[in-house]
């Protein structure tokens, strides 16, 4: 069936990786979030699509942008992700869109009646079949209605990526070579390819923006510790089966690298910039 490798991943790998980590991911990438509901400027009582939902907090705040006369549906490939987002999210809160959950693909899934907006920070890098994942979803929406959605830019622009995986690679060896544009973090990372596939899959007014955001880290040795734990630097370790010694090795070199692209604040925490795409169309 469609997306079965990612979903085991993210059941059994990624996920419980995240959620291990979830307060501190969440506040990294928070303003990647607000990007994203900025980008598709929510109005009062529209019917929302969170895709890739995760943990929920993107979901939560678009029920917060919908009122309580709107909806909003996140969905995710993985249980353990459902699970948390149904745990965080609670009861029904007085002002905010109802929210719900549910466990569903969305390359394959049938959403009725259709919604007015689209959203997702980072979950639309992982389709088996991007054109067929963004046809559906274009069905799933009302005419005219719209969509915004974050994927990360190339390697290059993202620092706290790209100098933990070479610090890795140094002490590992490089990774195998991938297929171009296979699932994953960086799947979406050639503007010039995501265009074609939502021009492919139907969709108009397309625009793809490079957006510089300041990721938000808790301290110098937590954030070595998540780079060489999640993203492409924990993924090459991984590949390799790196032993405890060579993990640690990785961790002090992070640390060690970090104040060379990372901005600390007096709080003793620091900011990371990173640049994504962001997507933005609309259905006929």
């Amino acid at each position: 069936m469609a997306n079965d490798k990612q979903k085991a991943y993210w059941s059994e790998v990624a996920g419980p990786k995240w959620l291990s980590l979830e307060g501190a991911m969440e506040a990294r990438l928070a303003p990647i979030s607000t990007a994203v509901i900025a980008a598709a400027a929510l109005q009062p009582g529209e019917r929302v699509l969170d895709i890739g939902c995760g943990a929920g907090r993107t979901s939560q705040e678009a029920a917060q942008a919908a009122g309580e006369t709107g909806y909003v549906l996140g969905i995710d490939i993985a249980a353990p992700m459902i699970e948390a987002a149904r745990a965080h999210a609670g009861g029904p809160k007085p002002g905010i869109a109802p929210l719900e959950f549910a466990l569903a693909d969305a390359q394959t899934a049938h959403f009725t009646p259709p919604f007015d907006v689209l959203i997702s920070r980072f979950g639309i890098m992982f389709f088996d079949d991007p054109v067929a994942a963004f046809a559906n979803l274009r069905a799933s929406v009302k005419p005219g209605g719209r969509l915004a959605f974050a994927a990360w830019a190339p390697l290059a622009a993202n620092p706290h990526w790209q100098i933990p995986l070479q610090l890795v690679a140094a002490l590992t060896g490089p990774g195998n070579p991938g297929k171009p544009h296979a699932p994953g973090p960086l799947a979406f990372d050639d503007a010039t390819y995501v265009r074609s596939l939502f021009e492919a899959a139907g969709w108009q007014n397309i625009e793809i923006r490079a957006q510089t955001v300041l990721l938000h880290g808790a301290s110098l040795d937590d954030e070595a510790r998540i780079a060489c734990f999640m993203g492409p630097a924990g993924a090459l370790l991984d590949e390799k089966k790196a032993d405890a010694a060579t993990r640690e090795a990785a961790r002090l070199a992070v640390r060690q690298a970090l104040p060379g692209f990372a901005t600390p604040l007096p709080d003793g925490s620091l900011h990371l910039p990173a640049t994504i795409h962001l997507i933005t169309a609309s259905a006929g």
